[in-house]
């Protein structure tokens, strides 16, 4: 990215701006789920059922999906301090 450029830090600060207020909501929901989705299968496996992987993979997904997000936004330069308009 050109910092120099005033058109690309603004188009980068869209980015950012939509990052925070759509995305990432969004994924730290999907990690709640995917918690809730982990005590639910425990719960079942205490009780003596057992664990099925159709519920397991989607809530390993969920749980994990928030990290791969921020890294982007790292690489990005949605957290730099020379991003303004």
């Amino acid at each position: 990215m050109d910092w120099n450029n005033r058109s690309h830090r603004i188009n980068r600060l869209k980015e950012k701006e939509n990052f925070r207020a759509v995305i990432m909501p969004l994924s730290y929901w999907g990690a709640g789920f995917g918690i809730l989705a982990f005590l639910w299968e425990g719960i079942v496996k205490i009780d003596g059922g057992l664990c099925h992987p159709t519920v397991l993979v989607p809530a390993a997904f969920f749980v994990a999906l928030p990290f791969p997000l921020l890294f982007y936004r790292l690489l990005r330069g949605h957290f730099s301090k020379r991003l303004f308009a």
